[in-house]
């Protein structure tokens, strides 16, 4: 892979690129006052402070990678997330000029029938979905890319902070904050059930946050898992256990048992698991280390109680959930709207102030951990040459702030339909 060193290579991989045009780049080569003898790291710093670039792209172009920047209508311009299926990143729809979020299944997945049917099931329910506490899935795709087809997702860029970040970053949340974020999140699982969808996999990594601390649903691609075909059943059963779909931290007892039969009740247990991992910065069951031993645990034991570790939390939001998180579902909600209302009563909007270019950052910085692993066999090309986290100025090095003011926030209303 040839690699940018002066600046006139990284001038010709930006032309190569497109993402500028030959009069946008004589015009930011001027107004910058770009010398043939400029090295090229700073240069690229240039381009990204002045607005020309992101660091995504300027970080590819000295890689010496021109390609892969449009998929379709869409210009890629930042890593949003990445996880075990794919990347998730922001993008510009070229023919509205607004900004997306594209989910595009990874390359060394896009043959694995398993992955690639569970993608295919969050986009067909992400499709169903439409409410105002689910980021919105807009359209699915395929398209073919250089090494073959390219299955991806477009949904709406929503810039919020995942529950697990926002404890990571600031530690236990206030329960009246808690409450109002749960609110949104469990009035988004009503209209999925409503619609015949159970998530499976409520976590605090698929509720994402806004300033006003409105919450926002993600990652439907269990949801279907029933109304799958016996393939499709098998493909899921073979990536996550036989009949025991989602994640041990949260997952309901019955739902370990039986993954494809369960209904309502199992999704208000992991919002449950969910609360009380915000009220107390823990997980249920933080001693269990292996999948087994964390879904034993789920169907036998309890956990400490939530009052025992955080000292301020009101017992009437305690009581709410202990009831979630309920072994037996007879003794739970019976439904996520019975959640909503009864946290709505104990929510106050509180706005939260986060620097949503430093999540940015972390995010970029643990996808470049994960892309590294991915191309062992380049880690010490992109090491010598890739943008790390401290060359663009990154702050990921260290934690962002999260800071909550008391200012009562707007559009702070979740419809319950």
């Amino acid at each position: 892979m040839a690699v940018a060193q002066a600046a006139s290579e990284f001038l010709h991989y930006l032309e190569r690129s497109r993402l500028l045009s030959p009069e946008q780049i004589s015009e930011a080569a001027s107004k910058l006052e770009v010398r043939d003898d400029d090295a090229v790291v700073p240069l690229a710093k240039k381009f990204v402070k002045a607005g020309y670039l992101t660091r995504l792209q300027a970080s590819r172009l000295l890689e010496g990678h021109y390609r892969g920047f449009f998929l379709d209508n869409y210009c890629i311009e930042e890593i949003l997330g990445s996880g075990g299926m794919g990347w998730v990143y922001i993008a510009r729809d070229m023919q509205t000029d607004e900004q997306v979020a594209l989910k595009m299944l990874c390359e060394k997945n896009e043959n694995d029938v398993g992955l690639l049917t569970r993608f295919r099931l969050e986009a067909d329910a992400g499709m169903m979905l439409d409410h105002q506490a689910i980021v919105k899935t807009r359209k699915i795709g395929r398209t073919t890319g250089l090494y073959g087809d390219v299955h991806y997702a477009v949904m709406d860029c929503f810039k919020g902070i995942g529950i697990d970040e926002l404890v990571a970053l600031g530690g236990p949340v206030k329960s009246s904050l808690a409450c109002h974020i749960m609110s949104f999140a469990a009035a988004g699982l009503h209209h999925a059930h409503n619609r015949g969808l159970i998530h499976r996999d409520v976590k605090p990594s698929n509720i994402l946050v806004d300033t006003h601390s409105n919450g926002r649903i993600i990652d439907f691609g269990l949801s279907l898992a029933s109304q799958a075909d016996q393939g499709d059943e098998f493909s899921l059963a073979m990536i996550f256990g036989h009949d025991c779909l989602g994640t041990a931290d949260y997952i309901a007892p019955e739902q370990s048992k039986d993954s494809f039969n369960i209904d309502p009740r199992a999704d208000v247990y992991g919002l449950g698991a969910t609360f009380y991992f915000m009220l107390t910065g823990k997980v249920m069951f933080p001693e269990r280390r292996t999948r087994l031993q964390k879904i034993l645990a789920q169907q036998n034991e309890e956990p400490p109680r939530a009052g025992e570790l955080v000292s301020d939390i009101p017992p009437a939001v305690e009581r709410i959930l202990n009831r979630m998180i309920a072994k037996d579902p007879d003794a739970r909600y019976r439904t996520a709207k019975g959640v909503c209302l009864a946290m709505q009563r104990h929510a106050k909007p509180t706005r939260l102030r986060f620097d949503f270019q430093q999540i940015l950052d972390r995010r970029y910085a643990i996808a470049q951990q994960r892309f590294q692993m991915l191309n062992e066999q380049a880690r010490e090309t992109v090491r010598q040459t890739t943008l790390s986290d401290c060359t663009l100025d990154s702050k990921a090095t260290r934690p962002p702030e999260s800071v909550v003011d008391t200012d009562v926030s707007r559009d702070t209303d979740v419809k319950l339909s």
